[in-house]
């Protein structure tokens, strides 16, 4: 396992990381942590709470995950329906490890202009909405994400887009 835990994992954590907290952040912390821990020997805990500190957030829930457990997340796109101008896209977490909701909306080409909503990034006729990993701390295995950008009809709904959270079946990922 050590090849795994040092040459496979470690990327997909930083990566995930990355996600969570951009990716110039992880950069920026992880060069200063080793200019401090240069030639020393930091156990687990060091890092963590130099992460922690360079990233201005407690991430100990990240942390425990990843370097403590084997577990995974598996997102799921459950159902998407409709109720006048909103939709709702449920989304289902089978995996223990808690992850950001990041959806992926594409709308038609042609439509009524698309209405801002919160916490959404719009760039043409994609969107794309992120929710907080503590949407997850409660212990609810479901999640429903409200969608209210007016009439124009969507054509594709994908959760986590650019795959940035490792999920056990990508399959099910998108509508």
């Amino acid at each position: 396992m050590y090849s795994f835990q040092t040459y496979s994992k470690t990327p997909l954590m930083l990566s995930m990381l990355g996600g969570i907290v951009g990716d110039e952040n992880v950069q920026k912390a992880m060069s200063n942590y080793a200019k401090v821990w240069a030639f020393k020997h930091p156990s687990p805990w060091d890092y963590i709470f130099f992460m922690n500190a360079e990233l201005k957030q407690d991430l100990n829930w990240f942390w425990y995950y990843w370097l403590f457990t084997t577990e995974s997340s598996d997102g799921a796109i459950k159902s998407v329906t409709t109720r006048g101008d909103k939709t709702y896209v449920t989304i289902r977490q089978d995996g223990e490890m808690p992850s950001l909701v990041v959806l992926r909306v594409e709308f038609a080409a042609d439509g009524p202009d698309l209405k801002p909503m919160k916490g959404a990034v719009i760039e043409g006729n994609v969107a794309t909405i992120t929710e907080p990993a503590d949407v997850w701390f409660s212990g609810s295995r479901v999640h429903v994400v409200e969608l209210d950008f007016g009439k124009r009809k969507i054509e594709k709904i994908v959760l986590d887009p650019q795959r940035r959270f490792p999920d056990r079946n990508p399959s099910d990922t998108s509508w």
